[in-house]
């Protein structure tokens, strides 16, 4: 009797191990799938990076370019401002730049993959922790550029545009809006009250100043966007 007790008792625990050995397999069976989703998952949001970051690079790039066009304009147009004694050779060409110094718009970028890594907890799956805090100083160095660029010097080209539409009749007003390439040349008087706006030399000023500025800030956000692409591919392919 004490024997078959004895076998029952085996029985009974190899198959309580058989068990627990069962659920040990399926746990780490999950743990592997639930890994391999997280890297797979983890390395989506890193190529959509790469590629929003590749769309920054090309913005930015813009931004300069339009920047640099803007500095050229201001000082165009102060050589003129600032010299009685200076003489417009190029009629369109002076007016073209003038014109320049009251160009831009907000500086708006859509930031999509990092909102939604931040909004859904999801930031921990990136396991590189200098990328991540790349990522951080990266977006808050663009928000702080958005910010500065937006405000004052917006306002400053904002106020240019007020007086260039002050100093321009409806006709020239509607000649440079209408036909691009067939801009008129204003009336004498137009030049006469560009040069005597002691308001307006205080302006472009501005302007050359806040250009001069956002190209330099400008200059860093793509530094800092190449550096950021660099990690992610060294993240997505270490060697």
């Amino acid at each position: 009797m004490e024997n078959k007790t004895g076998k029952y008792l085996k029985y009974a625990i190899g198959e309580i191990l058989l068990v627990v050995i069962g659920i040990l397999i399926a746990l780490q069976i999950n743990t592997w799938s639930n890994e391999h989703d997280e890297r797979k998952l983890e390395r989506t949001y890193l190529e959509a990076l790469h590629f929003e970051i590749t769309e920054d690079l090309q913005f930015y790039s813009n931004v300069a370019d339009s920047l640099k066009k803007q500095r050229a304009s201001a000082q165009h147009v102060l050589q003129f401002l600032e010299n009685p004694e200076a003489k417009i050779t190029d009629s369109l060409l002076f007016i073209k730049m003038f014109r320049n110094c009251a160009d831009g718009e907000n500086l708006t970028r859509t930031e999509v993959t990092w909102k939604e890594l931040q909004s859904t907890g999801r930031l921990s799956l990136i396991r590189n922790k200098d990328l991540v805090r790349q990522l951080f100083e990266y977006y808050a160095f663009l928000d702080q550029f958005a910010f500065d660029f937006n405000k004052f010097p917006m306002e400053r080209r904002y106020m240019v545009r007020k007086i260039e539409h002050e100093v321009f009749n409806m006709d020239e007003q509607l000649e440079f809006y209408v036909n691009w390439n067939q801009e008129l040349v204003p009336r004498k008087v137009v030049f006469e009250n560009i040069r005597s706006n002691q308001i307006l030399l205080d302006l472009v000023k501005s302007v050359l100043i806040s250009s001069v500025v956002q190209l330099e800030t400008d200059q860093k956000a793509l530094g800092r966007a190449n550096e950021l692409q660099e990690t992610i591919m060294q993240t997505l392919d270490p060697k």
